[in-house]
């Protein structure tokens, strides 16, 4: 179709963003980096973490019981955990309550 002397065509023109090199973007984008590799590299942190959850999980009663026969060896109950340092639970024995971490002692 000819207007006014010009060809126009049925398609719309858009306009095209060029920095001040004339570099036309449209053709110079980047998808953003392959996925690929960080995703298999979380998966493989995660059997890590989860193996090493299980191997703690297998741990912790073994412990637990190494601990109770050794308290009731020694004479000694287990109490709560410390409120003070929370890092321990507390020995009961002789009718008092000590952390074995911080040294905080009381009276039953």
């Amino acid at each position: 179709m000819f207007f006014r002397g010009l060809h126009c065509s049925m398609t719309p023109r858009i306009p095209v963003r060029t920095n001040d090199r004339g570099y036309d973007y449209r053709h110079g984008r980047t998808s953003p980096a392959d996925p690929t590799p960080r995703l298999e590299r979380t998966v493989s942190e995660l059997r890590d973490v989860t193996a090493r959850l299980e191997r703690i999980e297998t741990r912790l009663p073994l412990l637990e019981n190494t601990l109770r026969a050794v308290a009731r060896e020694a004479g000694v109950s287990i109490g709560c955990p410390c409120d003070r340092c929370e890092r321990s639970y507390l020995l009961i024995a002789n009718g008092m309550m000590t952390c074995p971490t911080c040294g905080y002692q009381q009276s039953i």
